[in-house]
C-alpha cells in the first residue's frame, strides 16, 4: 500500500497484521499509521534521535518509557489541542501496538510495556448535536434539480441516515443486495466488518423503491452487486462525497452556523429512537454499539431537555401576591 512506503518496516509489519488478522478497514489501518507515524515524530524530536523515521526499529522503540507516552499526550493537549477523546485514541493505539511488538519481538520479552500503568483519559462529555423533527422532516427534501445534479441521490442519502441511524462508513459500503425488500431490513457491514441488520420502515422502503426506479431507469438489467449510491461515473461514493451532500442541504436550510456534520443525522435518528422507546438497550442495538456506554450519552439529552422543560414551565414566572 502507498501510504506505507514512508512507514518504518516493523510499523508495516503491525498494519499488516491489523489487515491480514484483525479483519480491520483499509481507513482505520491508515489511521493508525498516521497516528503512530505522528508518535514516532515526536519520540525523535524528544529524544533528539539522529534518524530517520523509515528506519526506526524495535531497538528503538525498546527504549521507549511511560514517561515518554505521556509527555506525547500532554503536548497532544497543550500543543496540538486535541480532545480528551482524540488523546484517548491515540493512546489505544499506542497501547496496541505496544501489546503487539511485546508478543512479537525478543527483545521485548524482559521488559516492562510502558504502556501499562497509563490510565484511560478521562472523557469530557459532550450533548451530541440534533436536528429538532421539523428540520429533520424538511432537510429530507431539500434537494431539487434547480440546487443539485443528482437531488433524488441526495434527499434519499439524507432519509437514510435519519430513519436507520447508520453510520457513514456503514452507508458508503452498501449495495443494492444488502436491502431485503420482502423482510423489509438492510444488512450493515460495521466496524471491524461487524454485520448488524437494521429494520426498514413503509416510508424508507417506499422512498427507496421510487430511488432505485429512478436510478437505474436507463439499465435493462438490475444488477444487485453495484453499491447504492453512486457517483456520476457510475462509481460507489465516497465519505467526502458524503460529507459534502450533508453541509449542501445544513446550508440550503440556513443551519450551518449550528457546526452540523454528517453524525448529526445518526444523533438525530438516535435521540427520535430514544425519545419514543426509552430503552437503552434497544437503541443500543439500532445504533450497533459494542459497549452501553456508548449509547448512555443520548440518556443526558433527554435528561437535559426534561431539566429545560422543568425551568421554562410558565409557574416558574409566576411570583404571586405577597401575604400581608
Amino acid at each position: 500500500m502507498k501510504f506505507q512506503e514512508k512507514s518504518p518496516k516493523v510499523l508495516c509489519d503491525f498494519l499488516n497484521y491489523l489487515m491480514a488478522i484483525r479483519n480491520y478497514s483499509l481507513r482505520t489501518i491508515k489511521l493508525y499509521n498516521n497516528e503512530l507515524l505522528m508518535f514516532f515524530k515526536f519520540l525523535k524530536e524528544y529524544k533528539s534521535l539522529n534518524v530517520q523515521l523509515k528506519n526506526f526499529n524495535v531497538f528503538i522503540l525498546a527504549q521507549v518509557k511511560e514517561s515518554t507516552i505521556i509527555a506525547y499526550l500532554v503536548y497532544s493537549n497543550y500543543y496540538r489541542n486535541n480532545s480528551s477523546r482524540t488523546r484517548q485514541r491515540k493512546l489505544s493505539i499506542i497501547r496496541s501496538f505496544f501489546k503487539w511488538l511485546f508478543i512479537n519481538y525478543p527483545p521485548f520479552n524482559y521488559m516492562e510495556n510502558p504502556t501499562k500503568y497509563i490510565p484511560n483519559i478521562e472523557p469530557v462529555i459532550r450533548l451530541p448535536k440534533y436536528l429538532c423533527i421539523e428540520d429533520a422532516r424538511k432537510i429530507q427534501t431539500v434537494f431539487d434539480i434547480h440546487n443539485s445534479k443528482f437531488p433524488n441521490r441526495n434527499n434519499m442519502i439524507i432519509t437514510m441516515f435519519l430513519h436507520t441511524g447508520m453510520r457513514a462508513s456503514e452507508l458508503i459500503n452498501l449495495n443494492i443486495s444488502d436491502i431485503n425488500f420482502y423482510k423489509k431490513t438492510i444488512i450493515v457491514k460495521g466496524k471491524n466488518s461487524k454485520e448488524r441488520i437494521i429494520y426498514i420502515d413503509k416510508v424508507l422502503l417506499s422512498k427507496l423503491k421510487k430511488y432505485l426506479k429512478i436510478r437505474n431507469k436507463n439499465k435493462k438489467v438490475l444488477n444487485m452487486n453495484d453499491a447504492l449510491f453512486i457517483s456520476y461515473q457510475n462509481k460507489r461514493i465516497g465519505i467526502d462525497c458524503v460529507e459534502d451532500i450533508c453541509g449542501k442541504a445544513y446550508k440550503l436550510m440556513g443551519l450551518s452556523k449550528y457546526g452540523y456534520n454528517v453524525h448529526t443525522l445518526r444523533h438525530t435518528a438516535a435521540t427520535l429512537i430514544y425519545r419514543e422507546t426509552m430503552d437503552i438497550l434497544v437503541l443500543k442495538e439500532f445504533l450497533g454499539h459494542e459497549q452501553i456506554s456508548t449509547t448512555q450519552i443520548y440518556t443526558h439529552v433527554i435528561n437535559d431537555e426534561t431539566k429545560n422543560a422543568f425551568n421554562n414551565n410558565p409557574l416558574n414566572k409566576y411570583i404571586g401576591k405577597k401575604v400581608a
